[in-house]
C-alpha cells in the first residue's frame, strides 16, 4: 500500500522544464508584469536563476526571445469552428466562454497574456494578438453569424474582449478578477451577442468612415489604438475606488 502511494505520489510531480521553456515562460511573466520594453535579460536570467549567457544561447537575441514568447500556436479558425458549434442565439457567451478558457488556463494563460500586454508597445505584437489571432478569430465567427458588416462587428466584439482581458487578468481589477467566470460569460456574451447575429446596426457616420477613400490603414483605425483608450480610463476607475475607500464608483460618489 505505501509502495503505491509512493509511485502514485511520484507519478504526480510535474517534470523540470527544459531551460528553453523555463526561459520562455520567465520571459512571459516578466512582459506581463512590466511590459515588453520593461524586460531585460538579466532579470530574465536572475528570475530563472541561470546564465545571461544562455539566453543567448537559446535564442540568439532579447528581440528573438521576445517574439517567441508571445507566439501563440493556438488556431483562430479551428476555435472559431468550435464557438461556431450550436445554436447562433449562444454564440456570444461560447466566444466569451472559449476566451476566458484560455485567459484562466495556468497552461496558456501565461503566453497570451503576455502576447497581449505586448500589445501597448510594439506594433508587431498588436498585429499578431489583434490582427491574426483576434480579428482572425472573431471575423470567422461574424462571417457566419452575422448579417451585415461582418468586418466592423468583429473589430467592435474584439474590442469588447480585449479591454475584457486587460481589466480582469493584467490590471486586475478587484470587481472583475473576483467575478466568476460563468459571470462573466453571462454578461459580456450578451453584449458580444448583440454585436454578432443580433440585431444592432451601426450608426451611417460610421459606414461613411469605413467607406471612404484611401489605404486601408488610414480608414481603419488600429483595435489595439482604441484599446490604450480603454486602458487608461479603467486604471483611472481603479484608482478612483482605491480612493474613495471602495464606495461603488456612483455619481454621488464622485460629486461627493
Amino acid at each position: 500500500m505505501a509502495k503505491e502511494e509512493r509511485a502514485a505520489g511520484a507519478q504526480q510531480v510535474k517534470p523540470r522544464p527544459s531551460t528553453r521553456d523555463l526561459l520562455l515562460q520567465v520571459t512571459q511573466q516578466e512582459i506581463s508584469e512590466h511590459g515588453f520594453n520593461g524586460v531585460s535579460l538579466r532579470s530574465i536570467a536572475r528570475r530563472a536563476d541561470v546564465d545571461p549567457s544562455l539566453v543567448r544561447h537559446y535564442f540568439g537575441s532579447k528581440q528573438n526571445l521576445l517574439a517567441n514568447a508571445i507566439r501563440t500556436e493556438i488556431d483562430p479558425r479551428a476555435l472559431a469552428d468550435e464557438v461556431l458549434r450550436g445554436t447562433p442565439r449562444a454564440v456570444g457567451r461560447r466566444v466569451v466562454k472559449a476566451l476566458l478558457g484560455y485567459w484562466d488556463d495556468p497552461g496558456t494563460a501565461p503566453m497570451l497574456l503576455a502576447q497581449l500586454s505586448a500589445t501597448l508597445n510594439t506594433e508587431t505584437a498588436a498585429d499578431a494578438a489583434v490582427e491574426d489571432f483576434l480579428l482572425t478569430f472573431l471575423g470567422a465567427v461574424a462571417d457566419a453569424v452575422s448579417p451585415d458588416h461582418q468586418e466592423l462587428r468583429a473589430s467592435l466584439a474584439a474590442a469588447q474582449v480585449i479591454a475584457l482581458a486587460f481589466s480582469r487578468h493584467l490590471i486586475k481589477d478587484p470587481v472583475l478578477a473576483a467575478c466568476g467566470q460563468q459571470e462573466v460569460v453571462r454578461i459580456v456574451g450578451r453584449a458580444i451577442q448583440r454585436l454578432a447575429p443580433g440585431n444592432w446596426r451601426p450608426r451611417p457616420s460610421l459606414l461613411v468612415a469605413q467607406q471612404a477613400p484611401g489605404p486601408a490603414h488610414a480608414r481603419h483605425q488600429p483595435v489595439h489604438q482604441f484599446v490604450v483608450g480603454e486602458v487608461v480610463v479603467v486604471r483611472l476607475l481603479v484608482t478612483l475606488r482605491a480612493v474613495l475607500g471602495g464606495r461603488p464608483l456612483t455619481g454621488g460618489a464622485l460629486a461627493g
